[in-house]
């Protein structure tokens, strides 16, 4: 069980990190209140930026499970040759 749990963590962190990295996430701060000592942070989501990024991951997938596809399919003609021939 802690090891899921540690999984999970590091899978949070790593989309964190590629988030802030891509800018789906922007954080801003007003400055801060002298009388409270309060600082307001704001933490903002651009899903169409997140939108974008995971339609480009969609395409080059299948674009790369497509030549893998055809690498494969060439691989068995060959052994097929071999075999038969």
């Amino acid at each position: 069980m802690n090891r899921l749990f540690a999984f999970l963590i590091v899978v949070v962190i790593c989309v964190v990190a590629i988030g802030f990295y891509r800018s789906w996430f922007t954080v801003s701060s007003q400055s801060p209140n002298a009388e409270s000592h309060q600082v307001d942070i704001n933490v903002t989501l651009d899903p169409d930026k997140v939108e974008a990024d995971a339609e480009t991951v969609k395409d080059k997938a299948v674009e790369l499970t497509g030549q893998a596809t055809e690498g494969a399919k060439e691989l068995v003609d060959q052994a097929r040759q071999i075999e038969f021939g």
